[in-house]
């Protein structure tokens, strides 16, 4: 798992426009990526990603399931995102897709190709890591 979790993260940041949310319980981050990171390393089971205004720590040994969602959000939106879960299925972190709800209430063609995109590469993966 921890292999495919790494190449996954990897290729997220280096994704423009989307956004990594992390956080537990009573506060969320929202981080927006502009697809260049400035690093991006592994020790172990610990990730660092880091971009010019702000950087993340994260235990990916705590990641055990990775879910591509397609839901409900704010009004009439719908939210596409990709999640990293621990194994109480609460989410380490998450990469939203370029929200919609920010400029338009559905996603572009090119948006939904992108998340697709990430599906099938990754989807099938998870098990076998």
């Amino acid at each position: 798992m921890l292999p495919y979790v790494r190449q996954l993260l990897t290729d997220l940041a280096r994704t423009p426009a989307l956004i990594c949310t992390v956080g537990r319980d009573t506060a969320i981050s929202e981080l927006f990526l502009d697809g260049s990171p400035k690093r991006i390393d592994f020790a172990d089971s610990w990730a660092a990603v880091e971009f010019s205004g702000w950087h993340i720590h994260v235990n990916l040994a705590t990641v055990t399931t990775v879910c591509f969602t397609e839901a409900q959000s704010h009004g009439d939106s719908i939210s596409l995102f990709i999640s990293f879960d621990d194994a109480a299925g609460q989410p380490v972190m998450r990469f939203y897709f370029p929200h919609a709800s920010h400029t338009h209430r559905s996603y572009t063609a090119e948006e939904l190709d992108l998340f697709g995109k990430f599906k099938g590469q990754y989807k099938g993966l998870e098990a076998g890591g």
